[in-house]
C-alpha cells in the first residue's frame, strides 16, 4: 500500500528513504502539468504520478512515496506531457552500450553502498604532480592494449602498473560522466553564430547543406553530470566500477582529475553541486573545467572544494583570493595553450622564440598553479607534431574545415610517415627535446596519453568523432618506440629526483658575491644570455638550491653551438645526465669551462656541492 505526501526541499533528485520509500525533488518551472513517471524494471510497466500544489516547497516539487522499493524502479520527470531526465540523476539506464542510440532513457534510484576502506585524498601539490591525460575508451580499446576489459574504467585499473612504472602521479580523464554520444548536428550558418557560441562549441563542427549524424567521441556537451558513463563500465554498475578505479589509483599513489564541460546556461550553484558530489561520493581529487563563464572564484573558495584541484583556462588570483590571502593548499591552476605555442615555436627554431619560451618554462606563482603541455587532445600528438606541417582531418568528413589551422608544427623534411633515416632520427630527437623541455619546466607537466611512446593520429588534430584506430592508442608503438618510452620514464624520474624544480619563486633571483642564485641564465659567456639573439645561440638555465646544481643546456639552432659552464666551487665536477643527441654517454664532463651542443639538442647536467664550499674566499662568479 503506497502513501503519498510532501517531502523535504533537499536533496534534489531521487533519494531512497530506507528500503521502502523514495523522495523525489525537482524544480518547478511553472508548467501546467508536471509530475513523475515510474518504470518497473522487470516488466517495463509505466506509471504516471502528477504533482500537486501541496507538493510545492518554494520553487521545487517534493514528493515522498512510501511503500515503494527503490531497487525495482527507474524514473523520469515530465512537464506538459514531455518526459525529461532528472539533471540530478545518479545513474542513467538505456545508454549502457556505446554508440547505440536508445529510444528512451531513465534514471536509477540511489547508489549501492561501497566500502572505501582507508581511502583518503592524496593532496599532492602542483609542483610534485605529473599529469597524464587520457580518454577512457581510447586508452585501452585497441586490441594491442592486452587488457581483458577494453575501453573501460576496469581497463584503466589493469594499466595501473604501467602508469606507476611510467612515473605519473595524476590521471586526467576526458568527460566520463554520462552523455549521449549519438547526436544529430543541424546545419547552421557560421555567420549567424555569436562569438560566445563558437567559443563554447569549439568541439562541435557544423556542416552546411543538411543535417548529419556523428559520434561525439570526446563527450564535450551538456550531459547527466551526476552519473558516471555506463558504457565505460565493464559491468552493470558504473558507480561501483568508477569507485573501484579511483580506489585502486589512490592505493597506487595516483590522483584522479575529471574534465567537465559546462555551457554558459548552467547555473553556478549547479556547477558547485556537481563538483561537491563527485568529490564526496567518488573521492575525485580535482576537476578540469571547460566552458564559458565558469564561476572559478566561487569554486576556489568553497569550504568543501578547498582541497580539490581546480583547473581552468584563466584564473585571476587577486579577484579570487584578495591582496593578502594565500591559500593553505594551493588548489587552483591555469590551463591554457600559451605554453604550448611558445615552446613549439622554440622547438622549431623560430626567430625570436627563446625569450618567450624561457619565460613560459619558468613561470610560477605562489597562489595559482600553472599547467603546461606540448600537446593536447585537440591538437597534434607529439609524433604528429614532428611529422606534419598541416592537419589531415579528411576522415572527419568536413573537407578540412574543422580543427585548428595554427599548429606550429614541423614535419622535419617530409609530410607524414617517412623511411629516410635522417628524418626519422631528427623526429626522434625532436620528441626527446620536447619532453625534456616540458618535464624540466617549473609548471605542472601534462602528458597526452601515448606521447611517451610516439602515438600517432595520422595528422588528425581534431578526432572528436573518431571512435576507431585513429583515436585509440596503439600499444604496439610502445615496443616500436621503446627508446622514447624509456627516455620519458627517465625524465620523469629525474624531475622527481631534483626537488629544486618544485621551489616556489617569482623568478626574480639575485646573485650575491658568494653563492649562486636559485635561477640564472647563461650563453656563450657565463651569466650573460643574449635574449635577442634570434635563437642562433644556445641558452642555459641554471637552477641552484641547497648545494645542488641543475643546468639545462639548450640549442634549438640547426648548427652546433657552445655554451659556457659557470664556475663550480672547490673541486666539484659537472656530470652529464641527458643528451638528446645521444652522442655523449652520461658521466663526468672533463671540460669545466664549456659544453658543446649538437644541432637541435639538449643536455641536462648536474653538480653537487657542500656548505663548506662557500666561504668569503671563494666566489662563484
Amino acid at each position: 500500500m503506497r502513501h503519498y505526501s510532501v517531502g523535504k526541499a533537499l536533496p534534489m533528485g531521487a533519494t531512497p528513504m530506507g528500503s521502502n520509500a523514495v523522495q523525489f525533488v525537482t524544480k518547478n518551472i511553472g508548467s501546467k502539468d508536471a509530475g513523475l513517471v515510474l518504470y518497473e524494471k522487470k516488466t517495463g510497466k509505466k506509471e504516471t504520478i502528477f504533482f500537486h500544489k501541496e507538493h510545492q516547497i518554494g520553487n521545487v516539487y517534493s514528493l515522498l512515496i512510501e511503500g515503494i522499493n527503490p531497487d525495482k524502479y527507474t524514473y523520469n520527470f515530465f512537464e506538459d506531457g514531455k518526459e525529461r531526465l532528472d539533471p540530478y540523476a545518479k545513474m542513467i539506464l538505456g545508454n549502457e552500450i556505446w554508440g547505440r542510440e536508445e529510444a528512451s532513457l531513465s534514471a536509477g534510484i540511489g547508489l549501492k553502498a561501497f566500502d572505501w576502506g582507508e581511502d583518503c585524498p592524496l593532496y599532492l601539490s602542483f609542483e610534485e604532480s605529473v599529469v597524464y591525460q587520457l580518454h577512457v575508451r581510447g586508452f585501452t580499446k585497441h586490441p594491442s592494449s592486452r587488457v581483458k576489459k577494453k575501453g573501460t574504467f576496469e581497463g584503466i585499473i589493469e594499466k595501473i602498473s604501467y602508469l606507476k612504472e611510467l612515473g605519473i602521479t595524476t590521471l586526467e580523464l576526458l568527460p566520463a560522466y554520462e552523455f549521449q554520444e549519438q547526436e544529430r548536428l543541424m546545419p547552421m550558418e557560421p555567420a549567424g553564430l555569436s562569438m560566445e557560441y563558437m567559443k563554447e562549441n569549439y568541439h562541435i563542427n557544423l556542416q552546411a547543406g543538411g543535417e548529419s549524424q556523428k559520434l561525439n567521441y570526446w563527450g564535450f556537451k551538456e550531459g547527466c553530470y551526476f552519473a558516471p558513463k555506463a558504457s565505460y563500465a565493464a559491468g552493470k554498475e558504473p558507480d561501483i566500477s568508477f569507485k573501484e578505479m579511483v580506489k585502486a589509483l589512490h592505493q597506487a599513489g595516483i590522483e584522479m582529475i575529471m574534465q567537465f564541460y559546462f555551457p554558459s546556461a548552467v547555473s553556478p550553484v549547479f556547477i558547485l553541486e556537481v563538483l561537491r558530489f563527485w568529490q564526496l561520493e567518488y573521492h575525485v581529487d580535482g576537476f578540469h573545467l571547460l566552458g564559458v563563464g565558469i564561476p572559478i572564484e566561487l569554486l576556489a573558495t568553497d569550504s568543501v572544494l578547498c582541497n580539490a584541484k581546480l583547473l581552468y583556462e584563466q584564473v585571476d588570483s587577486l579577484k579570487t583570493y584578495g591582496e593578502k590571502y594565500c591559500p593553505v593548499y594551493r588548489n587552483v591552476a591555469t590551463y591554457h595553450d600559451g605554453y604550448m605555442y611558445a615552446l613549439r615555436h622554440f622547438l622549431k627554431g623560430d626567430v625570436g622564440a627563446l625569450g618567450n619560451a624561457f619565460e613560459a618554462m619558468l613561470f610560477n606563482s605562489k597562489t595559482v598553479g600553472n599547467m603546461v603541455y606540448m600537446t593536447n587532445y585537440n591538437s597534434f600528438t607529439l609524433m604528429d607534431m614532428v611529422s606534419y606541417d598541416r592537419k589531415h582531418n579528411e576522415e572527419n568528413g568536413e573537407d578540412g574545415r574543422d580543427g585548428n589551422n595554427y599548429n606550429v608544427s614541423w614535419n622535419c623534411g617530409a609530410e607524414g610517415p617517412s623511411r629516410k633515416k635522417n628524418i626519422v632520427a631528427l623526429r626522434k630527437k625532436q620528441m626527446k627535446n620536447a619532453m625534456t623541455l616540458l618535464l624540466f619546466s617549473k609548471g605542472t607537466p601534462v602528458l597526452l596519453a601515448g606521447d611517451e611512446f610516439g602515438n600517432t593520429q595520422g595528422g588528425n588534430n581534431n578526432p572528436y568523432c573518431q571512435d576507431n584506430q585513429i583515436s585509440w592508442l596503439n600499444w604496439k608503438d610502445s615496443v616500436r618506440n621503446e627508446e622514447q618510452l624509456c627516455f620519458t620514464r627517465e625524465l620523469i624520474r629525474l624531475r622527481k629526483e631534483f626537488p629544486l624544480l618544485q621551489k616556489q619563486t617569482d623568478g626574480k633571483s639575485k646573485r650575491d658575491r658568494v653563492e649562486y642564485p636559485y635561477l640564472s641564465f647563461h650563453g656563450k659567456e657565463a651569466w650573460k644570455l643574449n635574449w635577442n639573439d634570434s635563437n642562433e645561440e644556445a641558452g642555459g638555465i641554471l637552477f641552484y638550491s641547497q648545494q645542488t646544481y641543475l643546468y639545462l643546456c639548450i640549442n634549438m639552432y640547426w648548427q652546433e653551438r657552445t655554451l659556457a659552464l659557470p664556475n663550480l666551487p672547490a673541486e666539484e665536477e659537472w656530470v652529464l645526465l641527458i643528451d638528446t643527441s645521444q652522442e655523449e654517454v652520461p658521466g663526468s664532463i672533463a671540460n669545466k669551462k664549456s659544453v658543446v651542443l649538437r644541432p637541435r639538442s639538449i643536455k641536462l647536467i648536474t653538480a653537487k656541492g657542500s656548505k663548506s664550499d662557500f666561504d668569503e674566499s671563494i666566489s662563484a662568479f
